[in-house]
């Protein structure tokens, strides 16, 4: 093992979750070490739900305590939720100290009403993305504490008597492992859409928190719960894949099928404005099952009654359909949904530790907030919460660690990278796609979720016991197949429709199952896996 390094506190992901975290662990008097390899999601944040004093004085926390419930459909944990809803106020009047700006009028804080709240509440930067704008002011004042950013591939977890103990790592320039050591670690680089073979989410998110958790020993939980964003582009070619954001409704755009007709208000007299995701991608599933969406896929997205300035308040939007000369206001364009957030992730506290002590998550890498479904915004919400959370229970657990006893052997030969092919490896990740495609789209079946399950057993044998290694070019392939068997398995196992997971095979929702699902990873030695998912009270 070379380039051993250490650190109190070791943050795994460099989006807005583990920059906050980072943040907040350092200013505790924790040493802090952010590894990775910078990309994720956090640059496409577009709002944040927060209560801010002030700015809407008919909004409470109650209240957004009480949407974030309603849309989780009993699955969220309710103490989860209360912590975040404040610890998301409490960051949000961080990030506005350090700089970052968001939009204002005559000193008031502008809001926009986020599908599934009851209020508006969704704060944004009016220039671009708020994501993008407070990564980059998080980084300076990190970079203002000593806080050190490594460009490292995490590989694995390092686990000695139910603790973890460190990190190991590899130099992407050389290949070189690195071996880091840890009072704590924070898993915040959440996600799985690249998993699917059509996602609103940049390739390197593919569950590799998921699978550090798993094979450190930890749980994952509610992984069956994939939101789908229902505004994304169909056609015309030149938007496919884009999101378009549902605030648009709060100004007056409306959904139609392909004979004009408002199909929503037929379940929903009050019309689109507020509608949760899961709620929208549901009735668009209807009208997919009952042939009433274009020829060419997909429903109309219809903001022609709407101002041009109400579109130029939107400036990524703006720019983005003038780069392609679509002028909204004037005709519709076709959508349809597009997996995107995970509502699942690593089992963890009110602290967000995990199972395993010293192992944290944050933001989308953890279970708990959303539960089964998610408020336009809350990803937001959920990535400052957490990071807070986090950062300040991380720093106490390391401060009472004593680190520096980590072990120097391993169970694998680190040192020996396996050789692959390179090509067979993209052919397998890109059936791990198809596959969770096919199964846990957003209608889902349990014949079509069993044959998943065993394909996906056959791609991970297929792999042989070169993939335990972790330095073998088929590790993050191993990987892939770990975590969509996870989402596979759970979704199987949950015979219900609820929230994000609908199956037609099981329509309605059953009281009985209002809990979450838990899997965790038992590998045999053989290099094969075994996912056990059972129910817990």
């Amino acid at each position: 093992m070379t380039g051993n390094i250490s650190a109190a506190v070791v943050v795994i992901g460099e989006g807005i979750a583990g920059l906050v975290a980072a943040l907040r662990a350092r200013d505790a008097g924790a040493s802090v070490l952010i590894v990775g390899l910078g990309g994720g999601a956090s640059g496409w944040l577009q709002g944040v739900n927060v209560v801010v004093d002030g700015a809407d004085n008919q909004d409470t926390t109650s209240a957004h305590r009480d949407d974030i419930l309603r849309e989780g459909c009993g699955i969220n944990i309710p103490t989860m939720v209360e912590d975040t809803v404040s610890a998301a106020q409490q960051a949000f009047r961080a990030l506005r100290e350090l700089g970052v700006g968001f939009a204002e009028v005559d000193g008031k804080l502008v809001l926009r009403h986020a599908s599934g709240s009851s209020r508006p509440r969704c704060c944004f930067t009016p220039s671009a993305m708020w994501g993008g704008q407070a990564a980059t002011i998080l980084r300076r004042a990190l970079k203002t504490r000593s806080v050190q950013r490594k460009r490292l591939r995490v590989l694995r977890l390092i686990v000695n008597g139910g603790r973890v103990r460190g990190v190991v790592a590899q130099d992407p320039r050389g290949g070189n492992p690195v071996m880091i050591d840890a009072g704590a670690v924070i898993l915040a680089s959440g996600g799985v859409g690249s998993l699917f073979a059509q996602s609103t989410y940049p390739r390197d998110v593919y569950g590799a928190s998921a699978a550090l958790a798993l094979r450190a020993g930890a749980e994952l939980a509610d992984m069956e719960f994939l939101q789908f964003e229902p505004l994304v582009g169909h056609a015309p070619k030149e938007i496919s894949r884009y999101v378009i954001p549902t605030t648009l409704f709060g100004d007056g755009a409306v959904m139609r099928d392909v004979n004009g007709r408002r199909f929503l208000l037929e379940r929903r007299p009050q019309g689109e404005a507020g509608i949760g995701k899961e709620d929208l991608v549901r009735e668009m599933a209807r009208q997919s099952a009952a042939g009433t969406t274009l020829k060419e896929g997909g429903l109309w997205f219809d903001a022609t009654g709407l101002d041009p300035s109400i579109i130029d308040r939107y400036p990524w939007l703006a720019t983005f359909m003038r780069k392609h000369e679509i002028d909204m206001t004037q005709s519709p364009v076709a959508v349809w949904p597009a997996p995107h957030t995970c509502l699942g992730g690593v089992a963890v506290d009110r602290d967000r530790q995990s199972r395993v002590g010293g192992l944290f998550a944050a933001g989308e890498a953890a279970a708990g907030v959303h539960g089964a479904g998610r408020l336009a915004g809350g990803s937001g919400t959920d990535v400052l919460a957490a990071g807070w959370i986090a950062g300040a229970a991380a720093a106490r657990v390391a401060a009472a660690t004593r680190f520096g006893t980590m072990p120097t052997s391993l169970n694998y030969n680190i040192c020996s990278p396996a050789d692959a092919d390179g090509r067979a490896l993209t052919q397998v990740n890109a059936e791990v796609s198809q596959c969770l495609s096919n199964a846990a789209g957003i209608v889902r079946n349990g014949e079509t979720l069993a044959d998943a399950a065993n394909q996906l057993a056959r791609l991970a044998e297929g792999l042989g016991a070169s993939s335990e290694n972790p330095l073998s070019p088929a590790a993050a392939t191993a990987d892939r197949i770990l975590v969509g068997r996870a989402i596979i398995e759970s979704a199987l196992a949950r015979c219900e429709s609820r929230g994000a997971h609908l199956r037609s095979d099981y329509p309605a929702t059953d009281a009985l199952q209002a809990r979450s699902l838990f899997v965790s990873f038992d590998g045999d030695g053989d290099g094969n896996v075994a996912i056990v998912t059972e129910r817990r009270t």
